[in-house]
């Protein structure tokens, strides 16, 4: 691999992902809730790329979700990134007394950490789920009445890729769910998967994004 190779940025990763499609599509299937189909809805943006000051491509992705930040690791592997296992973050934030909390405030310590253990970025990612409880009854002069009784959520996820060094984002993204749903794991997958590839769909470089076909090519 070449130094050129070895360095992270925006098309570089868009292509990798583009050769994945396996991988990236789902995130733009529907998710079938009680009785319709929902499609999510993102929006994202990233930074510039400077050419002549590259962003390496060592990661460390904190995420308040374990499927989410397992979701995002995956990805962040097919695209060519090299992601800092979770174990040795660990080990640092122990060494250096530091207890965190899955908030915000948690963004500088890891960052610090980041920078202690050589990544050259992290990708946080924030998932979000709200639940509430709906009903239905129905009564039928024959047969009697009935009803049933289920959990809807609502599910929204943040993520932003932020350089160690300055503190800057390069590239953020959100993906939510305009109504409720009925099976929250694996809408915040899903949603992980759309906020980065809305993220770093390079919008006004050749590409648009749509919310039902992904990022696809401007005619």
């Amino acid at each position: 691999m070449t130094g050129s190779d070895a360095k992270f940025t925006l098309a570089s990763m868009f292509k990798r992902l583009k050769s994945v499609p396996a991988t990236i599509f789902i995130a733009i299937l529907a998710l079938t809730g009680c009785s319709h189909t929902i499609y999510p809805v993102a929006t994202g943006s990233h930074a510039p790329r400077n050419p002549a000051k590259p962003v390496g491509n060592r990661v460390v992705v904190w995420s308040n979700h374990p499927g989410v930040g397992n979701s995002i690791i995956g990805i962040a592997q097919q695209a060519g990134m090299t992601v800092v296992e979770r174990a040795r973050l660990q080990t640092i934030l122990n060494e250096q007394g530091i207890r965190l909390t899955h908030t915000p405030d948690d963004d500088a310590d890891v960052l610090r950490v980041g920078k202690l253990i050589g990544a050259d970025q992290v990708i946080f990612a924030e998932a979000s789920s709200n639940s509430s409880t709906s009903g239905r009854s129905y009564y039928h002069p024959t047969y009697g009445g009935g009803g049933r009784v289920w959990t809807e959520y609502n599910l929204s996820v943040a993520v932003r890729s932020v350089n160690v060094e300055t503190g800057e984002i390069l590239w953020s993204g959100e993906a939510h769910y305009p109504k409720p749903v009925t099976n929250p794991e694996e809408g915040l997958i899903r949603l992980s998967e759309m906020a980065i590839w809305r993220a770093i769909c390079m919008v006004g470089s050749g590409f648009e994004w749509n919310d039902k076909k992904g990022c696809v090519k401007r005619e």
